[in-house]
């Protein structure tokens, strides 16, 4: 699928993002340049995170994932950069133990 977006020239990554988002209906995709840069601050100027007119991106929508156990989840995003646990601790309801390997 391929869609065209205008923007300011004061808009940043996260303008973008969110446009490119509600364009597309998904969310939290992350956004690619031709030369395989990820936009990853959300803060930066189109410019400085060195876009231009008819720059061409890819939108990717990372794959979410749940794992289970009696009584504790985790959620992530394969590609992502985060692990989100809840529950038990006992049961794996805390990852901070574990948190340098994530």
């Amino acid at each position: 699928r391929s869609e065209k977006l205008a923007l300011p020239e004061s808009a940043t990554v996260e303008d973008l993002k969110v446009s490119a988002n509600q364009l597309l209906g998904r969310g939290r995709l992350r956004l690619m340049t031709s030369e395989g840069q990820v936009l990853t601050d959300p803060a930066a100027s189109l410019r400085d995170a060195g876009l231009k007119d008819e720059d061409i991106l890819t939108a990717v929508a990372p794959q979410v994932n749940v794992a289970a156990t009696e009584k504790a989840f985790a959620l992530w995003c394969l590609g992502g950069d985060s692990v989100a646990a809840w529950g038990d601790p006992d049961f794996g309801g805390d990852s901070s133990s574990v948190q340098d390997q994530l």
